[in-house]
């Protein structure tokens, strides 16, 4: 037996580590309004975006506040969407910056003789 308060590792039990998850577990659940982490999830989205209502979105946050593992799921996921969003914008502009000049301008003079044709049709 120790004297430190905490189980020792095979006695059966968790650790006071284990033993805190439990405990904010059995207050989430008894919370009014909270929510798993499976609906927690299926409105992260709009969450992200600011689509959500008041209500909703004050769930997400006590959730996130109460739960780590989806703390830190929403922590990578936003970085993971606005890193995706800089990599899309960053290879637009480098592409439309790769076009050859006189390309471009041939493309302009086919469709400005196209609209001045009549219609063969």
């Amino acid at each position: 037996m120790t004297g430190s308060g905490t189980t020792q590792p095979g006695a059966g039990g968790t650790g006071q580590r284990g033993t805190w998850a439990r405990i904010r577990h059995w207050i989430a659940r008894g919370l009014h309004g909270a929510m798993t982490c499976e609906e927690f999830e299926g409105g992260l989205v709009d969450y992200l975006d600011g689509n959500l209502g008041p209500l909703a979105r004050r769930q997400i946050e006590l959730h996130t506040r109460l739960c780590p593992h989806c703390r830190r799921y929403l922590q990578a996921y936003d970085r993971a969407r606005r890193l995706a969003g800089d990599a899309m914008r960053d290879s637009e502009e480098q592409a439309l910056q790769a076009v050859p000049e006189d390309l471009v301008q041939g493309i302009l003079a086919a469709r400005r003789s196209e609209s001045r044709a009549p219609d063969g049709g």
